[in-house]
């Protein structure tokens, strides 16, 4: 059992976090060593490690770890959910899909709903740069870049990478 006086929560953060994968999605229970009375410190030691880059946070507890990008520097735009009522609901009516998407990506569900990560999954793996921009819009684009980091290997979608600054 490790003294909560002498715990640096600091180093710990910093060497725990060498040990993590690049662009791995993540959330804080990776630091679970942390005592309940450093909590305050491990806050704002995230938060400083977001501001030099070394993570991204994506919300709710959730980051990644940036890799190494030969790219040019541009200004991260971040764009907010519009359509919150399907994040609380965590589903998408499919007729209104139809409509918004230029492709019928959930044909075999022509009333139903379908699960707001089923759609982020699907526009990206089949749909065009248009349906990325919808999904963006309706969900956020902390949303959109956390089903990314789970479900796809970034370096096999670049371009979808790019548009999300991961």
């Amino acid at each position: 059992m490790r003294d909560n006086d002498k715990f640096n929560v600091s180093s710990y953060v910093k060497n725990r976090l060498k040990q993590l994968q690049e662009d791995k999605l993540y959330d804080y229970s990776v630091f679970d060593q942390i005592p309940k009375e450093k909590k305050a410190a491990f806050r704002q030691i995230i938060s400083r490690l977001a501001k030099d880059g070394l993570i991204v946070k994506l919300g709710n507890g959730k980051f990644y770890k940036k890799g190494y990008r030969k790219a040019v520097s541009k200004e991260i735009v971040h764009i907010k959910p519009h359509r919150k009522e399907w994040l609380k609901m965590g589903k998408v009516p499919v007729n209104i899909l139809k409509h918004r998407l230029s492709r019928n990506l959930f044909w075999s569900n022509p009333k139903g709903k379908v699960d707001v990560e089923n759609v982020i999954v699907a526009v990206i793996e089949k749909g065009s740069l248009d349906d990325l921009d919808f999904i963006r819009f309706s969900f956020g684009d902390n949303k959109v870049r956390e089903v990314f980091l789970r479900y796809f290997d970034i370096n096999s979608k670049p371009i979808v990478r790019d548009i999300l600054s991961v």
